[in-house]
């Protein structure tokens, strides 16, 4: 079973490939809408600005002097939704907060009522307690207006998640050597950042690796927020890291499939 860049890795780690083409790109920014009839959506307004942007994820996430971003009043359909450890959600590092997936305007059923021109929905990952949530926030009274959680469902990740996944390959005293070995051989230079590298992801669950050798290592992958990475070193080769597993809840990689 062919998982990610079509190369083993050379003894269990990571080997330089030289390649002329590239995999295909899973694509990393946005996560994927349910499929609708584009004739029954429709957006009330044109897409977020990058401020309008910011200032929803801010609202969703709750800023630095501990604002609580639970909605408030009528309408609330969010009891109990804080559920992460301590009621304190956690970003892909750990720190505080939830970590922003996406920001958009609000879809539409065309038959609904108009809706707010600040109106914002962000999407985000509490990794305290491993839930995608989905928050309606307002941009002018700055508060969330409906807050959604669930479970077992992965949308692809964003750089910021990337970075980290690369960042633990980095950290594990046996993968982190051989993936600065293969920058080093190719650039002369020290790879000591993720951001040195050219990287896309793919959200990872268990089911991919069944009948693989290292399954058992994976097996929370869908419970757990883990990805698969394609990482290449700007102008020159891919780095094959195609059997590595990284779990970002657990902040732990696996090799499986050798």
């Amino acid at each position: 079973m062919a998982l990610g860049v079509a190369a083993v890795l050379a003894g269990g780690g990571i080997a330089a490939l030289n390649t002329a083409g590239s995999p295909a790109s899973p694509g990393t920014s946005r996560p994927a809408q349910p499929a609708q009839p584009a004739a029954a959506i429709a957006s009330h307004t044109g897409p977020l600005t990058s401020e309008e942007a910011r200032k929803a994820s801010r609202i969703a996430v709750g800023d630095a002097t501990g604002q609580d971003p639970s909605p408030r009043g009528k309408g609330d359909r969010s009891k109990g939704d804080r559920s992460g450890e301590g009621g304190k959600e956690r970003n892909a590092t750990g720190g505080s907060g939830a970590e922003v997936l996406d920001t958009h305007r609000p879809l539409r059923d065309k038959s609904a009522p108009a809706a707010p021109d600040s109106e914002a929905e962000v999407q985000l990952y509490d990794y305290a307690s491993d839930a995608l949530i989905t928050r309606l926030v307002d941009l002018r009274s700055r508060k969330v207006i409906r807050s959604d959680r669930r479970r077992g469902v992965q949308p692809p990740p964003t750089l910021a998640e990337v970075r980290q996944a690369v960042k633990i390959i980095l950290d594990d005293r046996r993968l982190g050597p051989r993936m600065r070995d293969s920058y080093a051989s190719e650039t002369k230079k020290t790879l000591a950042s993720p951001s040195q590298l050219l990287v896309q992801g793919m959200a990872f669950l268990h089911s991919r690796a069944r009948g693989l050798s290292g399954a058992q290592k994976v097996s929370r992958c869908g419970v757990h927020r883990c990805v698969q990475l394609f990482v290449r070193i700007p102008g020159g080769k891919w780095i094959d890291t195609s059997r590595i597993v990284i779990d970002l809840s657990a902040r732990r990689a696996a090799v499986i499939g050798l």
